[in-house]
């Protein structure tokens, strides 16, 4: 791999050759990619984090406000259809930060979230509404401020160390999951009960997002003149691509190259499982264990946990991506949740709650941490972008089914386990996707 290829992938232009000396004979300056790992962690937290976990609190409060004539399959609508925004999004997102650069689709994004949280607030009042504000506006809000911005601005910093950069940013944004719904329940509680109060929280983060983006997002190294993983340049580049311990694809890879191939659709559906048992866990969840007789606060506990566990989750597979193919730990994750989903369906004791909340987070967050991950290793960073938001359009394409399908379940026959087992095949097949995944040599770049 020339040391061109490299400093293009880096985002460099041609006249960086002939500063390299120059950069190299400087002090050597504080990596900023380390300092962005916080900065993002935060960006997450903040929003795409967040915001699904207070739903799964709040959304469900909505069926006894009568004045909006809610019942559960219009509350499940509701979150199918901010799942497929999300994948629907995804890929214009993911343009729109190849064009203008994360740090405009983050800002951008923040301030829509801001107004989408004022309007729950002040305004939703019919299912209509809800499905508008929540189901689309707040969808695409997180999609530009949250998860497919900062993990494709990690993407662009780091190459050598991005199973570590991308674990380190995703267990910081998503501890949002185990600190947000305890949070969100003490303030619905302090306020008098009401769903709207329980969006305060999102309002106040909001507001802090818009400075923090434009303040502290660099979008590529080469904007601040550096090059990924703090390296002096892009000769030490190349040698670092000779100790890689999983394949790390360094070539530039078109994007209408990437979705020509069978791999990439493999990787997408296999990692599908993670992100079709958690919108069920969302949607569903609390509704599913309170019509079986479990006490709303022990499913409240289970959701904080299975948030928890999300971050061990993340933490041990992540941590481990750089030395154990991401494809081949997303299979381990949907094995697990497969697991989960099957105690949840049958749950008889507090035990099999638990069990259901345990596999799922820890399922999810082993697949969160590791798909960008993999998409990154396997085409490479050049239109990382582009290639992750339609991986994640293909997960969410899927996984928008199923909270319509739960809640129209559960209108009908009064309980969601038949839905449970229907997830539960389809993570199977993802798991299959997984296995059939071939993994080149490095010696293939």
């Amino acid at each position: 791999m020339s040391e061109r290829v490299l400093q293009e992938e880096a985002g460099l232009g041609s006249d960086a050759e002939a500063s390299v000396s120059a950069a190299s004979a400087k002090p050597k300056k504080l990596f900023y990619g380390y300092v962005l790992i916080v900065v993002l962690g935060f960006m997450y937290f903040c929003s795409s984090g967040i915001v699904l976990p207070t739903a799964t609190i709040v959304n469900p409060l909505m069926l006894e406000d009568q004045s909006l004539g809610m019942n559960a399959t219009i509350l499940g609508t509701g979150f199918s259809l901010f799942v497929l925004v999300q994948g629907i999004s995804a890929p214009l997102v993911g343009a729109l930060i190849s064009r203008k650069g994360a740090r405009f689709s983050m800002t951008l994004g923040a301030v829509v979230m801001l107004a989408a949280m004022l309007t729950l607030i002040f305004f939703v009042s019919s299912p209509i509404a809800y499905f508008i504000v929540f189901g689309i506006v707040t969808s695409a809000a997180t999609m530009m401020v949250g998860q497919l911005a900062v993990q494709s601005t990690i993407g662009d910093w780091f190459i050598a160390r991005r199973g570590m950069a991308m674990t380190a940013m995703m267990v910081i944004g998503a501890s949002a999951s185990f600190v947000g719904p305890p949070v969100v329940n003490a303030i619905i509680g302090a306020t008098g009960g009401g769903w709207r109060s329980g969006w305060y929280l999102l309002v106040a983060l909001s507001i802090v997002l818009i400075p923090v983006a434009l303040l502290f997002i660099k979008n590529k190294p080469a904007d601040i003149g550096q090059f990924p993983d703090g390296a002096a340049d892009a000769g030490a580049l190349a040698g670092e691509s000779k100790n890689f311990k999983v394949y790390k694809n360094t070539a530039q890879v078109a994007f209408k190259e990437v979705v020509k191939s069978k791999y990439f659709w493999l990787i997408s559906l296999a990692a599908t499982g993670g992100f079709a048992s958690y919108t069920l866990a969302t949607s569903q969840g609390v509704i599913h264990f309170s019509s079986l007789g479990f006490d709303h606060g022990l499913i409240v506990a289970g959701v904080a946990i299975m948030g928890g566990i999300s971050l061990l989750g993340k933490l041990l597979l992540g941590m481990v991506s750089d030395r154990i193919e991401p494809v081949r730990l997303i299979v381990v994750s949907t094995v697990i949740l497969f697991v989960g989903i099957l105690a949840g369906a049958a749950a008889q004791n507090d035990a099999m709650v638990y069990a259901f909340f345990l596999c799922v987070g820890f399922g999810l967050g082993g697949v969160n941490a590791v798909f960008p991950t993999a998409m990154a290793n396997y085409f490479g960073a050049s239109s990382f972008s582009k290639n992750l938001g339609t991986g994640i359009m293909i997960t969410t394409v899927v996984a928008s089914t199923l909270p319509i399908m739960s809640g129209a379940i559960f209108d009908a026959t009064g309980t969601c386990s038949l839905a449970f087992y229907i997830t539960a095949a389809i993570v199977a097949v993802c798991a299959v996707c997984g296995l059939l995944v071939k993994i080149p040599k490095n010696s293939q770049r």
